[in-house]
């Protein structure tokens, strides 16, 4: 008899323990759910597939534009080793005359193919852009822009936007409206994917 109750306790035992275990994954799953539902995402409508047809270099519309101006340019994704933001729809663009680590010479020349180590500093910071994704109050959204819409680095991009901020020190914000995304180049042709994807 004394078995028998031993036997009964460690069953009823057990089997409040798995409750508890399916009760915590539960709560568990449900908040993942929940993260992911409420997890803030890059709109759609920011991208398009319709390239604009005439468009300038990043550098040269930066040379004029002024905070508040509407501005159209093509960049190219990169300008240092991990050019987005984890947890912000935020990274840097450079201008297409620059060149990048994995157009240089060598195909190991560098571990970090989207950096511009090679380029002069001076140039380096004359064309770069800050470009974001911002929500109805004019903050960041809270989400990496890396993959949205097809954005990776080293692809060139035809970015609208206006611009946030501006200085003579190189500092060129532009919160992007609408951003067409193309492909990659390559040794022969620097300028391979600027056109088409």
């Amino acid at each position: 008899m004394l078995m028998k109750s031993i036997t009964l306790l460690m069953t009823f035992t057990l089997l409040l323990a798995a409750c508890d275990k399916s009760s915590d994954q539960t709560s568990a799953d449900s908040k993942q759910t929940s993260t992911a539902a409420n997890k803030p995402n890059i709109s759609s409508r920011h991208f398009t597939d319709e390239r604009p047809a005439e468009v300038k270099n990043l550098l040269e519309v930066k040379k004029t534009a002024q905070k508040g101006d509407q501005v159209v340019f093509l960049a190219r994704i990169g300008g240092k080793a991990g050019p987005f933001l984890e947890k912000k729809a935020i990274f840097l663009a450079a201008d297409p005359s620059l060149v990048s680590c994995e157009l240089m010479g060598k195909e190991d020349h560098c571990q970090y193919p989207e950096d511009y180590c090679c380029e002069d500093p001076d140039k380096l910071r004359e064309g770069l852009a800050t470009i974001q994704f911002v929500d109805g109050r004019g903050k960041p959204i809270n989400t990496s822009a890396k993959g949205a819409g097809g954005l990776e680095s080293l692809k060139f991009i035809v970015v609208s936007g206006k611009v946030r901020d501006r200085n003579d020190d190189g500092l060129f914000i532009v919160d992007a409206q609408e951003i067409w995304v193309g492909g990659k180049p390559n040794r022969q042709d620097h300028m391979a994917g600027s056109l088409s994807p």
